[in-house]
């Protein structure tokens, strides 16, 4: 593993570039779990004849939006990497600081721990309190035939991947900025061992994203089964992480010390 010794001038610079860039991903991320939102609204509402157009024509609606909003999503981590790319290989190597650098970095730590832990609570509240549309729909079991309620839950998922968008913007804004500190101080999850399976998981991120991608609206298409294809994206994150992590512990015994 290469070792770079840190000027004060890097360390600053790459501060600032990751406290932007972690904006830019958290706006990004919103912006793709919101994308099937409209979509799974226009579907909804449709069925249960609150609007008047054809189906056919609220999907393609509802595909264009999903589009347009994906499309803003990628430029904003396309401008993010922009930001990152030149201190991308502090992530995966070793980062040599003075005492007097890591005193710094570990103060500027302590600074953040507090915005860090109501970020965290803000974000896991939402998580949990994402269940709560769902769950409101029982209120309209009588009032509703079988499918009319299965059309009505279509669109309280909406209300779901909203907050669960929100929550998440503040896990990743939190995380990364976080992280930034981690890297240069090579502790928690970028420990020189952790940092080798994030080396290796790196390299195939751009092909994973763009596979989950094509299953996506490959399944969705051939299906039409829009409604319910948005589960993909948690199951394709939460594999990710698994993946990450797995490399990491693979990584543990060959790891250089």
């Amino acid at each position: 593993m290469t070792t770079h010794a840190l000027t004060q001038n890097t360390i600053n610079q790459f501060l600032a570039a990751r406290k932007k860039a972690a904006t830019q991903i958290a706006i990004g991320v919103l912006l793709c779990i919101l994308a099937a939102a409209p979509l799974l609204i226009l579907i909804s509402f449709t069925h249960l004849g609150l609007f008047r157009l054809p189906l056919e024509m609220m999907v393609i609606l509802g595909v264009i939006i999903l589009l347009i909003l994906v499309a803003i999503g990628v430029s904003f981590f396309i401008a993010a990497d922009h930001q990152t790319k030149i201190y991308e290989k502090l992530e995966y190597e070793n980062c040599e600081l003075s005492n007097e650098q890591a005193e710094q970095i570990r103060q500027a730590k302590r600074n953040f721990s507090k915005p860090y832990t109501n970020m965290t609570i803000t974000a896991t509240v939402l998580c949990i309190l994402s269940a709560v549309p769902l769950l409101c729909g029982v209120f309209f079991t009588k009032m509703l035939n079988g499918s009319q309620m299965d059309h009505l839950m279509t669109g309280l998922v909406a209300g779901t991947l909203v907050l669960v968008a929100i929550g998440v913007f503040f896990f990743i804004k939190s995380n990364i900025t976080m992280d930034s500190y981690n890297i240069l101080l090579k502790t928690d999850d970028y420990t020189l061992k952790k940092k080798n399976g994030r080396r290796i998981m790196n390299k195939y991120a751009a092909i994973y994203w763009l596979t989950a991608t094509m299953l996506y609206l490959g399944y969705s298409f051939l299906t039409n089964n829009w409604e319910h294809s948005w589960i993909i994206w948690p199951i394709a994150g939460i594999l990710y992480g698994i993946i990450e992590k797995v490399l990491s512990l693979k990584n543990n015994d060959i790891a250089p010390k």
